[in-house]
């Protein structure tokens, strides 16, 4: 089963991101804080990550930083209000796999999640 990290400020859409996930088959971490993100990152295998931009208590861009160094070919997606601003622009030059705006439907989330996960 594929282990996905969910990182976003909103508790309620972390969860929810997270129950559907695990409906799909995937076994969902769902955190809120960067920090925290950043520890599990360094302690746990994770198959994928799905960060926001914009986190309590750090970057999105922290995360994604993380997910390159501890697991270099796991894809990283990114999700946030502000598609177009200067963040998402540097989390594409990090390598993140897609940026994706909210609101999210959720079946264009699993899709490229899917398609990133078997073209790794």
């Amino acid at each position: 089963m594929k282990r996905i990290l969910v990182v976003d400020g909103e508790p309620v859409a972390t969860g929810a991101l997270c129950d559907l996930l695990a409906m799909d088959g995937y076994t969902a971490v769902g955190l809120c804080a960067t920090q925290e993100a950043l520890q599990r990152l360094r302690d746990e295998v994770f198959d994928a990550v799905i960060t926001d931009v914009e986190l309590p208590g750090g970057r999105g861009l922290d995360v994604v930083r993380a997910a390159r160094q501890t697991r270099p070919g796991a894809p990283v997606l990114v999700v946030t209000g502000h598609v177009n601003s200067l963040a998402c622009e540097a989390a594409l030059s990090l390598g993140v796999c897609r940026v994706l705006g909210k609101p999210l439907r959720y079946e264009t989330l699993i899709s490229e999640l899917q398609t990133s996960i078997r073209g790794r």
